[in-house]
């Protein structure tokens, strides 16, 4: 009964907040204790929201942790982190305690590469055998967790990002609003997971006239010969406007960089020439 009373108390919580009249960007944090009985209920509560400002995307995140402690301030607590578990199992917070959780098998619903026994991950939620980090569907935390022509990005579905691979036509994507500015700018793009991957190479994300969501459309090169010259990187490679400026020191003798700063030296020259 205490832990149903528990449970209540976090779902009231929940049913507090109205994601809709929160601001684009907003975090919050907050503890709150309430007396059933002679025991204490604890609440710990996360609330976040991030939005994409050239997407329009909102990614919701909700996270309520609810413990009971009795008059003596007791907890039983088996594990605080997973190394405190013996091989083969991890540590969950499960009815209002952390306890040492036995692996799952293969197949079986993840959140967690650590869940998974043995040198299983965790892909596309479900804990797989012969799996590779930094392949399609595995947990990651950064661009640089996946592979070539994958792209670290969150899926509401799992709720935590994967490698996901670069978006095809017609796939909706993450639309960079000025090409050249992002790749002279890139230190200020998210090294982080992503709303939306960037195009796969070839393609070019475009936004729709009937929806707010970008998708990824055939580059028209016939009739972009004069604006080629400009853009020559994003077709090259699409994900590299995403690539945080100090990663980039094994590329600076590559054609690709030597390109753009022979571009910004020609427009510098061109506009010293002007009257």
């Amino acid at each position: 009964i205490l832990q149903m009373e528990a449970e209540e108390e976090g779902a009231k919580k929940l049913s507090e907040v109205n994601f809709e009249n929160l601001p684009p960007n907003y975090h919050n944090e907050s503890n709150t204790e309430t007396r059933i009985g002679n025991k204490t209920v604890q609440t710990h509560q996360e609330i976040d929201k991030v939005t994409d400002n050239k997407t329009g995307s909102t990614v919701f995140s909700e996270t309520v942790i609810t413990s009971i402690k009795d008059g003596e301030n007791k907890r039983n607590h088996e594990c605080i982190i997973d190394e405190d578990c013996e091989t083969g199992k991890y540590c969950q917070f499960s009815a209002f305690e952390y306890k040492c959780q036995l692996c799952k098998t293969q197949y079986t619903p993840c959140s967690r590469d650590v869940e998974c026994c043995g040198d299983e991950l965790c892909v596309w939620g479900e804990c797989r055998k012969s799996a590779t980090k930094g392949e399609n569907g595995t947990i990651c935390e950064n661009q640089h967790d996946c592979n070539p022509g994958m792209c670290c990005a969150f899926q509401k579905e799992l709720l935590f990002p994967v490698c996901t691979p670069l978006p095809e036509e017609g796939e909706p994507c993450h639309d960079p609003s000025n090409r050249l500015l992002n790749l002279i700018t890139w230190e200020l793009e998210p090294d982080g997971a992503l709303v939306r991957c960037p195009c796969a190479s070839g393609l070019i994300c475009q936004p729709q006239s009937n929806s707010v969501t970008p998708v990824c459309e055939l580059s028209a090169n016939e009739t972009r010969n004069n604006e080629k010259e400009d853009l020559p990187i994003m077709d090259e490679m699409p994900f590299l406007g995403l690539i945080p400026r100090h990663t980039l020191s094994d590329y600076e003798e590559s054609s690709v960089i030597q390109e753009v700063r022979e571009e910004l030296e020609g427009l510098e020259n061109r506009a010293s020439l002007k009257p």
